[in-house]
């Protein structure tokens, strides 16, 4: 029988972790480089929160990385990292497909094994421990950054996002004039990501696809994903098994896919249009936010998982720039 209560275990780091939203680091180096009109109330949260993360990662207090935000960045780009890597200093994360990968084969031995409790680690979403970096990284007189390239350029990123935001909100539009309800459109997206992994596979096999790059990476997901199945089955091409964990509550605890799917439920049957963030964003709060100790988003994002009670579950402070107390509250406690 299926194991229906499952314990999701998430070991945090010692050394707290501070996530920033993409548009959070935004401010930041907007007031740091006096760029453009900010009211006096902004400034003032924005300074108080840039000297204060400056000053606990410097003191070993507080781990703030580097976790692909720049990917939406090409205006002023070279000014954000330099906001950033001043407070990481030098500490990323993985790729967002590794932490995900990581998850996804965790889970998948889970319900291979039927385990009733799963456990995480905050070093899964880590090259290496931050933990160990920060304190070596803290001895030396300098540390090294790197700025990572836009990826196949800003041309080709602009258009693949344009391209998909576009398509989206013609499902959204569609979703909205036909009344789907959250909890309709989240069982649709918990069987997505195996739909998604088919179609791209199918594009592949077709070459269908324009640019070709898609279905390609698409075909070598399924294939990683598949020989991942035979490692804890024993089966290999064993592609109704593969879909039989998709289809199973494991699937939807992976931190990724519960958060990611939720998320995009929200976005899919709202009246407004989507904005050019979200998906991005989505990306980000998916793989991060569970490692996290406090984690910055913007005010809708903070509402909506705070609402679903995401917070609790992950054991991570949610909010947005403008919940003062909250921030505040969590750095007086780097004091003690």
């Amino acid at each position: 029988m299926p194991n229906k209560d499952v314990v999701i275990k998430i070991i945090k780091s010692t050394i707290p972790i501070l996530w920033l939203d993409t548009s959070v680091i935004v401010f930041l180096t907007r007031w740091k480089n006096n760029i453009g009109a900010l009211e006096q109330i902004q400034k003032d949260r924005i300074g108080r929160l840039y000297d204060q993360i400056y000053k606990y990662t410097r003191a070993g207090k507080l781990i703030c990385p580097l976790a692909e935000q720049d990917r939406e960045i090409w205006v002023e780009r070279d000014k954000w990292l330099d906001t950033i890597h001043n407070l990481s200093l030098g500490i990323s994360t993985l790729p967002e497909k590794d932490i995900t990968d990581i998850q996804f084969n965790t889970f998948m031995e889970g319900f291979v094994n039927n385990e009733g409790e799963i456990t995480l680690s905050y070093k899964d979403a880590f090259h290496e421990d931050p933990v160990n970096e920060i304190y070596e990284t803290l001895k030396s007189p300098v540390f090294v950054t790197v700025n990572p390239p836009i990826l196949f350029g800003d041309g080709y990123q602009k258009k693949l996002k344009n391209n998909l935001l576009t398509e989206l909100d013609k499902q959204r539009e569609k979703n909205v004039q036909a009344g789907v309800s959250f909890e309709q459109q989240l069982a649709k997206e918990y069987m997505g990501g195996v739909e998604a992994l088919f179609s791209c596979f199918q594009d592949f096999l077709s070459g269908s696809d324009d640019e070709h790059l898609n279905s390609m990476f698409g075909a070598i997901n399924l294939n990683q994903k598949l020989a991942m199945w035979n490692k804890y089955t024993g089966n290999s091409h064993d592609i109704n098994g593969l879909i039989s964990f998709y289809k199973s509550h494991y699937y939807r605890l992976t931190p990724y896919a519960n958060l990611s799917c939720n998320l995009l439920a929200k976005l899919m049957i709202d009246k407004q249009p989507i904005r050019s963030g979200d998906m991005m964003d989505i990306k980000h709060i998916s793989t991060l936010m569970p490692y996290s100790n406090i984690f910055i988003t913007d005010k809708a994002m903070s509402t909506f998982l705070k609402k679903r009670r995401f917070d609790d579950l992950y054991n991570t402070t949610v909010c947005y720039i403008g919940d003062t107390d909250v921030i505040d509250g969590f750095f007086s406690k780097l004091n003690k």
